[in-house]
Formats: structure tokens, C-alpha cells, sequence
């Protein structure tokens, strides 16, 4: 009986801190149930976030196994056939069903984010220049990472791509990232025994010793050569890209 208390408890807790954000966040008509965690932490509903949203989404799963998801009124389910994205809407207001999220698999989302970067971009006008379709995310026998953590397997570290009849590797430097988030990243420790940094300045020479005997030409193309925007990504004017392209692939362009 205290269990079933204790649930009621935090619905009621739940449902009061939903209330107060929507009073408060009077432009906001629903949001995703991760944006509400701060507050129910706050609230002490809970006592810390986790995968952005767990706690909340734990509980909405237990009240829609037992049919019970109007015991929070606003809580808005769109349901697809692998998951659930699960939002708050406030009293009165419509919810617009977010399409891209129920026709689109993440495999596809993150096929369309790779096929829109700017490696991809560059790649595409490399393309058009060497009259050769690139092949992406090349590998080569010989060319692997350090040992993983079992100490009995390794993986083949991709190039971005080779071009066989130009006889050409292109790679990429990485972008500055001066951001701290990315900085505490590279200084990650790898089962390699040197932080995560270390082992991107081991592999890129790993490439270019392994190229190097294999007699294949490796250019190193810098972001920082082209117009970017202040978020450091490429402003993408086709015909000064093409340009700068032309002159650093002359040696193999037919």
C-alpha cells in the first residue's frame, strides 16, 4: 500500500511542477519531457538526471503499462513501431506530431547528417574534379588501430577516401574545437594507456607510415583553407571551394 502511495505521491508531485513550467514558459505550448527534468530535480522529485530524461520516462512507462498515463493529463505519447517520444503539452494546446521522427529511422538520420557534412561536401566537388567516384570510409588490411581491451582484436582505421586510379588517399584535419567539452574528450584515457588526443596523433602517423609503403599518395586537407561561418563550418560558395580544390588536386586532375 505505501508503494502504491509513494506513486501517486511523485504523479501528484509531477503534475504540479508541469503546471508551474507551462504558468511560467507562457510561450511554450509543449516541450520534450527531458526540458522539464531541471525543474523536477528542483522540485525534488527526483535527485538527479540521467540519458536526458530517464527518471521521468521510467515513470511514464510504468503508468502506461497499467493504462494509467492520464493520471498526468498533459503528457502526450507519439508512439512509432521501435520506440516512444514522450512530451508535455500544455492544457488547451495542440500538439503537432513531429513527422521527420516517425518516418525517418535513426539509421537514416545519421545517414543524412554524414551525407550532409562538410567531409561529404568536399569529398562530392573532390569527385567532379578527379572524375572518379571516391570510395568513403576506405580500409586496408593492414591498417589498424591499437589492440582493444581483451588484447585480441583490432579495428581498421578508415580513410575518409581513395581514389585507385589517381592513386590517392584524402584526408581531413581535424576542425579547431576549442570548447571545453571537447578539450576533456582528448584527454580521455584509452585502453591504450595515452588519453584520447594522443591516440588521433598516433593513428594519423599510423596512416600516412602505412601509405607511404603502400607507394599512395595522402593529401591532408585543412577546413581552415576554406569560408566558414562562426561555428567553424564550412560556408559552402561552390565556385571559391572549387577553385581552392583545383589547385590543390592539380597534380591529379586528368
Amino acid at each position: 500500500m505505501e508503494k502504491r502511495e509513494s506513486k501517486e505521491d511523485k504523479v501528484t508531485q509531477i503534475n504540479k511542477v508541469v503546471e508551474n513550467y507551462f504558468n511560467t514558459n507562457t510561450k511554450k505550448d509543449w516541450i520534450p519531457v527531458k526540458d522539464i527534468m531541471p525543474a523536477l530535480i528542483e522540485a525534488g522529485v527526483f535527485t538527479k538526471d540521467n540519458k536526458k530524461g530517464l527518471p521521468l520516462r521510467k515513470v511514464l512507462r510504468a503508468l502506461d503499462k497499467e493504462n494509467k498515463l492520464d493520471t498526468i493529463p498533459s503528457v502526450h505519447a507519439q508512439r512509432i513501431e521501435t520506440a516512444v517520444y514522450w512530451y508535455l503539452v500544455r492544457e488547451g494546446a495542440e500538439f503537432t506530431e513531429n513527422e521527420a521522427i516517425v518516418t525517418v529511422s535513426k539509421k537514416d538520420r545519421s545517414k543524412e547528417l554524414r551525407e550532409n557534412s562538410d567531409e561529404f561536401y568536399i569529398l562530392d566537388l573532390c569527385d567532379e574534379l578527379l572524375k572518379e567516384k571516391a570510395s568513403r570510409k576506405h580500409t586496408f588490411a593492414g591498417l589498424l588501430g591499437d589492440m582493444h581491451k581483451k588484447g585480441k582484436t583490432r579495428t581498421k582505421l578508415p580513410l575518409a577516401a581513395y581514389y585507385e586510379d589517381a592513386n590517392l588517399v584524402i584526408e581531413f584535419l581535424e576542425k579547431q574545437n576549442n570548447t571545453e567539452a571537447h578539450l576533456e574528450k582528448l584527454n580521455v584515457m584509452t585502453v591504450s594507456g595515452i588519453t584520447r588526443g594522443e591516440q588521433i596523433i598516433r593513428y594519423n602517423k599510423r596512416r600516412r607510415d602505412i601509405l607511404e609503403k603502400k607507394s599512395i599518395n595522402l593529401i591532408e586537407i585543412d577546413y581552415s583553407l576554406f569560408e566558414c561561418d562562426n561555428k567553424k563550418n564550412l560556408s559552402r560558395e561552390k565556385d571559391k571551394d572549387v577553385r581552392l580544390l583545383n589547385k590543390i588536386l592539380t597534380k591529379y586532375i586528368k
